[in-house]
């Protein structure tokens, strides 16, 4: 063995340039509920219950979750995440393996983000800014946008520009992402307000009208609103009673459980080995989330009827025949768009749904992705080209490049296979979610007896009659995620208990298990012992 250098660089060449705000933003933009509010639309149609809102409750146990984290990235502040956690505590092959998994599964929603904006947020928002407008040519873009094929370009075009910005340094990426962050919610705001002041039979003259201008056996009948429901029971759809269903809280969950996104840029936050201030960013921003969710499907629910939703959310997906959308998603934007009434205000509501439902994931998971690749460059698991860092701009060039090849690949593959789209959604979460989540649990928990040397003077050191309190909430924290496997699994129509969905969700970590051994030992033949690697933390 050669041993020259443990790792690839003697620093990270990055910069601690994140504030509280940005890291706040960052981290409850990871976890933005329309993207909760658009994958209802399809599991209300398959669902024994329909009350999202009564599982809330239950969904707050993954404040855990932050809090987990929140300790481990004050004992590891570095660029990383789970990776740099799992693999300094329990063992190498552990942590790149679920991190592995983690970056699939996060390059194909970094793709379907992407490819959502126009699908299900730009298009069906310009149809009906279009209508509010008597404005022909923007009805029908708005109809263009929501083809896979424009979905498809447009996305590729994204994908080219946050590269880019990308490349320009993580100072831009964050102000980018706080501008997004604070237009969606702008719009978010925007539409709680509309529906409130609409009210149900506002809503219903609305829709009545809009559908009578589109036409078909919908809008010709004498009230179009009731049609829909009449409509979806003659094609045999029960609605499900509005009471609590336990999808629904692995469903609510994904706006809390999220909010721990800045762990991947610690390396770039500044003051990260501070508990309270992770717990603010985390927590603070789990609670925002949560309260914002709790508003919206109130007067979501309020306003435009349950048995409505969950009727026009069947003919969508099941029978879409006489409707202007193809996509339950698509009606979400559209309605709001539709009760802000005037063009203005259904700009904003229509651009912050779309936003908060889309982009504003796009420079978390950008920065996720690319920091994992690094902290792996680091470690010197892949080419140590890939751990340069542009001397100005302080972002690593080659693992940017590489997110958009890799997002680029997934892209087509959302367009290629479109019968299998919210089954590829539905792996999205619980893939990562899995991957992020349970084993950093387990590392949490046995942290203050596998590593005392780091949690003897590690800012972490509390405990609860004689149990340290990060061992408490990482168990919590492992058990909540094994619930939440279950909750995905068993239920057929999320997609994922069939057995290559099955493999692909959970498999993946397996692939990275043997692609980890295979790389230490083409390593060892190149006279590199990456083992040096591990038993230290990256330096800053």
């Amino acid at each position: 063995m050669s041993g020259r250098k443990t790792f690839a660089r003697r620093t990270s060449g990055l910069v601690r340039e994140a504030s509280l705000l940005d890291t706040f933003a960052y981290n409850s933009s990871a976890s933005s509920f329309v993207a909760i509010l658009w994958f209802y639309t399809w599991v209300v149609t398959f669902a024994p219950g329909g009350n999202i809102l009564s599982a809330i409750p239950l969904s707050l146990i993954s404040f855990s979750i932050a809090i987990t984290y929140a300790m481990l990235v004050a004992t590891f502040p570095r660029s990383g995440g789970d990776y740099v956690f799992n693999s300094r505590v329990l063992h190498p092959s552990l942590g790149f393996a679920f991190n592995f998994s983690l970056v699939f599964w996060q390059s194909f929603f970094l793709a379907f983000t992407y490819y959502l904006i126009w699908l299900s947020g730009i298009g069906p928002g310009l149809h009906i800014l279009g209508y509010l407008l008597h404005n022909t040519a923007l009805v029908n873009l708005g109809l263009t946008l929501m083809s896979p094929w424009a979905s498809f370009l447009l996305g590729t075009l994204l994908n080219v520009f946050f590269t880019l910005l990308a490349l320009s340094g993580t100072k831009k990426m964050l102000w980018a992402n706080n501008v997004i962050w604070v237009l969606s919610m702008l719009g978010i705001a925007v539409s709680i307000g509309a529906m409130a002041a609409v009210g149900r039979q506002g809503f219903i003259d609305l829709f009545n009208s809009f559908m009578a201008s589109y036409g078909g056996p919908y809008g010709s009948a004498p009230n179009p609103y009731q049609a829909v429901i009449d409509g979806a029971r003659a094609a045999g759809y029960t609605v499900p009673p509005f009471v609590f269903s336990w999808p629904y809280v692995a469903l609510s969950t994904s706006a809390v459980m999220w909010t721990f996104y800045s762990a991947y840029i610690a390396g770039e936050v500044k003051r990260a080995d501070s508990v309270r201030r992770n717990l603010v960013s985390m927590a603070g921003a789990g609670v925002f989330n949560v309260v914002l969710m709790a508003l919206f499907f109130h007067y979501l629910f309020k306003t435009f009827g349950y048995e409505f939703i969950a009727s026009l959310s069947y003919l969508c997906s099941y029978s879409p025949e006489g409707l202007p959308w193809v996509y339950a998603t698509e009606m979400i934007t559209a309605f709001c768009g539709l009760v802000a009434r005037s063009p203005l205000a259904a700009a904003l509501s229509v651009l912050g749904i779309s936003l908060a439902g889309t982009l504003i994931f796009v420079v978390v998971l950008y920065l996720q992705i690319s920091r994992n690749l690094f902290a792996w460059s680091m470690d010197r698991l892949l080419p140590e080209r890939m751990a340069d860092v542009h001397p100005r701009f302080h972002t690593p060039i080659y693992v940017n490049l590489t997110v958009f090849v890799v997002a680029e690949v997934f892209l087509l593959a959302l367009m290629a296979f479109p019968d299998a789209f919210w089954t590829i959604y539905g792996s999205t979460i619980i893939g990562p979610a899995f991957s992020c989540m349970f084993l950093p649990g387990i590392t949490a928990a046995l942290l203050p007896y596998r590593r005392r040397d780091i949690y003897e003077v590690s800012p972490i050191k509390r405990e609860v009659a004689g149990i340290p309190i990060i061992t408490i909430s990482g168990v919590v924290q492992s058990a909540y995620m094994l619930f939440m496997v279950y909750e995905y699994v068993s239920w057929p129509q999320f997609g994922i208990s069939a057995p290559l969905p099955l493999f692909l969700n959970f498999g993946m970590i397996l692939v990275g298990f043997l692609l980890y051994w295979i790389i230490r030992a083409v390593r060892r033949r190149q006279g590199i012992d990456i083992d040096l690697a591990f038993a230290e933390i990256p330096p800053v």
